[in-house]
């Protein structure tokens, strides 16, 4: 087991305050420094990272600032925000923007669009969610049926995709997300594991559900049809631009697997080609090929 770096460290500190500030809705300083052990100094420091959601009470005792806030109860509401990426949408959610929110979804001026969630998911997240999340807080080791398959995991985190649910977890030293409408029967183990802090490290850089220690470097060019979708927003996993001309665009970026990048290069035929690497645009023609070899011929009708 590798030595957990200091960043690490602290985020896994601060996320067990919050833990304990969710679940009996007030930490102590002194109580926090035995707990971790830990200086006077360095709980201050964590506390601090959390002062824009929790306030000192008094006597070394510090709460939630939305349990002590009134019912507009804007700390909840940001929380809620945080949670749901809000600021990809609205930037700036000051106080004007929860005053007037009301009355824009009864106005219906805005209307925000996404992705269709999963016919599954009611049923996935009811019987899933409650357990993948005490598997993760618990570090319980987690046993699943996933297509049809058993395997045995170490869960570390929850994510929601383009509206897809996933499980990040380790299966033999492997960090692989599997989606939630894939697994048929999950249980939780009684022993537990150690948290791997090169994992959490990659998890806290990279919100992605299929994220890996090994990358590859993709190349891509994109004509001047299309372009332009690739220049307003990251369409691709840590995209660069890196030449423009009239005729197009290329670009690179980090891929953890095909799949993270051959549906996107589909989508946009033929106004795009993978440059490198070359097994790549070899495995993007083979697909290309079994498709037309097998796929009907249509005859006409007389």
């Amino acid at each position: 087991m590798k030595a957990i770096p200091a960043r690490s460290r602290s985020a896994e500190r601060l996320v067990d305050i919050l833990m304990e500030l969710h679940l009996h809705g007030v930490v102590n300083r002194s109580d926090l420094m035995q707990k971790f052990n830990i200086t006077e100094r360095t709980v201050y420091r964590d506390l601090n990272a959390l002062s824009p959601i929790v306030q000192h009470t008094g006597n070394g005792r510090y709460c939630l600032i939305h349990t002590m806030q009134s019912a507009s109860g804007h700390g909840l509401h940001n929380a809620v925000a945080n949670l749901l990426n809000a600021d990809s949408f609205f930037p700036d959610r000051g106080a004007e923007f929860w005053q007037r929110l009301e009355s824009r979804v009864e106005e219906n001026h805005i209307l925000i669009l996404s992705n269709d969630a999963e016919h599954s998911v009611q049923r996935d997240i009811r019987r899933y969610l409650s357990a993948i999340e005490k598997s993760i807080k618990n570090r319980n080791v987690c046993k699943m049926i996933y297509k049809g398959k058993t395997r045995l995991i170490n869960p570390y985190k929850l994510i929601n995709k383009k509206n897809i649910w996933y499980l990040q977890a380790t299966e033999n030293g492997r960090l692989k997300s599997f989606s939630l409408s894939q697994i048929s029967w999950f249980d939780i183990q009684k022993n537990t594991f150690e948290c791997d802090s090169d994992t959490v490290e990659l998890l806290e850089k990279n919100l992605d559900p299929w994220v890996s220690e090994e990358t590859f470097e993709v190349k891509i060019f994109t004509n001047s049809h299309i372009s332009h979708y690739f220049k307003r927003r990251d369409l691709l996993p840590d995209q660069e631009l890196i030449a423009e001309t009239s005729e197009g665009a290329t670009i690179r970026c980090q891929a953890s697997h095909e799949n993270q990048i051959l549906p996107l290069i589909f989508y946009w035929l033929p106004n795009i080609q993978v440059l490198e690497p070359e097994w790549l645009r070899d495995k993007l023609f083979e697909t290309l090929e079994g498709y037309v070899s097998t796929a009907p011929t249509l005859t006409p009708s007389a």
